[in-house]
């Protein structure tokens, strides 16, 4: 009995060291208020009052992220999970695709939901294996799409972009739309062992400055572009890519369909406000 006992002791020890969190709430730091959260407990379709989902249809892409979003690639596990799946699928229409296979994967967004302007955003998750894919934690409004040479009136805040080949772990802003006036800035690292276990990634977003933590790690401190200053929600997903292009060898990687599908596991999102110390 003793030996059970030890033995199990180890194993939750184990887990709690494999597992960390790296959260404000669990801190209970009085600088922070927490104001959503979603543990995902349950079945089925994410909480409908928090998330919508993007519907099913194909997302017709020459340069980047391609594929086909389906709802039904996104779920409550039962476990107190969200799982985002991308997963190989018959092609729907031959004659506009050539290639033997096609991939859907999902996105899940706080739109019409929850926004706010500045404050810390968390997710706990646990990352896909597979290339030809990468998961997402990021932040949008489409107020992105504006050009006035900053990005003060709305910025793409990716929060996390990991790839299924690597253990790089992308942070990036974009504003002034995605054309010709796009503007971006970028930061990655690499982050040995990202792909086992569980691990935390983190945005505190300030008036004159974004903060990115990786399991409690500062990774990158920026206010490339001009901060935004509006209300944005947030999103999580799977971006497919099955375009031929020189860049997605180093970004994506090209899918293999044997690999799939594999999942993009999220146990938890946080939200807080920021409150200042009193003076």
């Amino acid at each position: 009995m003793k030996r059970l006992f030890a033995s199990l002791f180890l194993a939750l020890f184990v887990t709690a060291c494999e597992t960390p969190t790296f959260s404000a709430l669990d801190e209970q730091s009085p600088e922070w208020r927490l104001v959503f959260q979603d543990e995902f407990s349950g079945r089925g379709r994410p909480d409908p009052d928090k998330w919508i989902s993007k519907e099913y249809n194909r997302r017709p892409n020459r340069n980047g992220p391609d594929g086909w979003w389906d709802a039904d690639n996104v779920y409550l596990n039962g476990l107190g999970q969200l799982v985002i799946r991308t997963s190989v699928i018959d092609n729907r229409n031959p004659d506009e695709d050539s290639d033997p296979y096609d991939y859907a994967s999902a996105m899940v967004s706080t739109e019409g939901k929850f926004e706010q302007a500045f404050g810390r955003f968390e997710v706990r998750a646990k990352l896909p294996r597979s290339a030809g894919w990468w998961s997402a934690f990021w932040l949008f409004s489409r107020s992105v799409h504006n050009v006035d040479g900053s990005g003060r009136d709305g910025t793409e805040v990716d929060i996390m972009e990991t790839f299924g080949w690597t253990d790089k772990v992308n942070h990036a802003l974009h504003w002034d739309s995605y054309e010709e006036d796009h503007q971006w800035s970028v930061f990655a690292s690499m982050r040995p062992g990202i792909r086992q276990g569980w691990h935390t990634f983190t945005l505190e977003w300030f008036p004159d400055k974004y903060i990115f933590y990786v399991d409690g790690d500062e990774t990158w401190r920026t206010s490339a572009g001009g901060v935004s200053q509006v209300p944005l929600w947030v999103k999580l997903s799977g971006e497919v890519d099955t375009t031929d292009g020189a860049a997605n060898k180093w970004w994506a990687n090209v899918p293999d369909p044997a690999t799939f599908p594999d999942k993009f596991i999220v146990d938890w999102v946080r939200v807080y406000e920021h409150v200042p110390p009193e003076e």
